[in-house]
């Protein structure tokens, strides 16, 4: 079902509101990612830490960004790089550009975040950042989520 190869893109609450979904999905599969999987879910504050829970002590926006994701529905999209299967991960990541909007305008203008991000908070998507991640992201939304 999952593909161990692919990084988890989720479109925040705030871009699937204000209607950036299509877009979003449309800039990624021109730069080359099939979706092998995709669903939508409505996380509780508690899953949202959870979810972010590598992240608390790190970054100094965790909480703001669990808060974020337990405002509505967002969606997961598991996917891989169709040229370069291994790259999923940091071709995903180098797609969705720098975490603040405003740096990512600066220096790939092009990115996901430049494009449908706001803020740092409500900066329009998450993806995997390591490929070890990947699988234990893509689970978390794919089979251990209701």
């Amino acid at each position: 079902r999952c593909d161990p190869r692919g990084g988890l893109l989720l479109v925040k609450p705030h871009a699937v509101r204000e209607g950036r979904l299509g877009g979003i999905v449309r800039d990624v599969v021109a730069a080359g990612f099939e979706l092998v999987a995709g669903r939508s879910a409505a996380l509780s504050r508690v899953n949202a830490s959870e979810f972010l829970e590598v992240y608390q002590g790190v970054r100094p926006e965790a909480r703001e960004w669990a808060e974020e994701l337990s405002q509505g529905g967002c969606v997961a999209l598991q996917l891989v790089l169709t040229a370069e299967p291994q790259r999923s991960v940091a071709a995903l990541r180098e797609l969705c550009g720098a975490h603040d909007p405003a740096v990512a305008e600066r220096i790939h203008p092009k990115s996901l975040r430049a494009r449908y991000g706001e803020d740092k908070v409500r900066n329009g998507v998450h993806c995997t950042d390591l490929p070890e991640d990947a699988p234990l992201e893509a689970e978390y939304f794919f089979s251990l989520l209701p």
